[in-house]
């Protein structure tokens, strides 16, 4: 698993409030004041394969070390580490749900599906019943990763494995969701764009 990540790269527009940053450090002798500014609302990682940078990279206040290629248990050390700056760094739907509201992060969206004014949420492990219609959801939710294939129906491209003809195939349970005649071309294109774009 490499984990090293150029350091200018998360510079070159600002660093978003909350998240985490992999910051490799080989080679980096020293982060300007106005990059620090930048990373303090963020949990820093440190990535370096000499000890001496991991010592001298604690003046920033990392939130956790790495080498590159880093084992299973190593990571998930870390990211222990980062879990609060991490929740930050999510983006949430926040919808109403019978008479009170609810939050869900996005990636654990997998599917949503029309029923009637209402739509039926397919998360990770459940479904809830919002009443929001879907074609306003739709304008709430980043494209992509999230496509309408149909009039009742909207997926996570990350949720999909695979797609057999006009029909999409999830990963896990093995839902399937039926895609529109006249997309069934743009759908297939965009989801191998994704897996393309997800396996680079």
């Amino acid at each position: 698993m490499d984990l090293s990540l150029q350091h200018q790269a998360p510079f070159s527009s600002g660093a978003p409030a909350g998240g985490i940053l992999f910051l490799d450090a080989d080679g980096l002798d020293e982060l300007q004041p106005e990059q620090l500014d930048q990373i303090q609302n963020m949990a820093l990682v440190v990535v370096s394969a000499n000890k001496q940078t991991a010592i001298r990279a604690y003046r920033w206040h990392p939130a956790a070390f790495l080498a590159p290629n880093a084992g299973y248990r190593c990571v998930r050390q870390a990211m222990n580490r980062c879990f609060h700056f991490w929740r930050q760094g999510l983006k949430w739907l926040d919808l109403p749900y019978r008479r009170n509201r609810v939050r869900i992060p996005l990636c654990q969206l997998r599917c949503v599906e029309a029923d009637g004014r209402a739509t039926i949420l397919h998360c990770a492990g459940r479904q809830m019943r919002a009443n929001y219609p879907l074609g306003k959801l739709c304008a709430q939710l980043p494209s992509p990763p999230f496509l309408r294939c149909q009039r009742g129906f909207l997926v996570h491209l990350g949720a999909v494995k695979r797609m057999a003809g006009g029909t999409l195939i999830l990963e896990g349970d093995r839902q399937t969701i039926s895609v529109s005649r006249r997309q069934v071309k743009d759908v297939h294109q965009t989801l191998l764009s994704w897996h393309a774009l997800r396996s680079d």
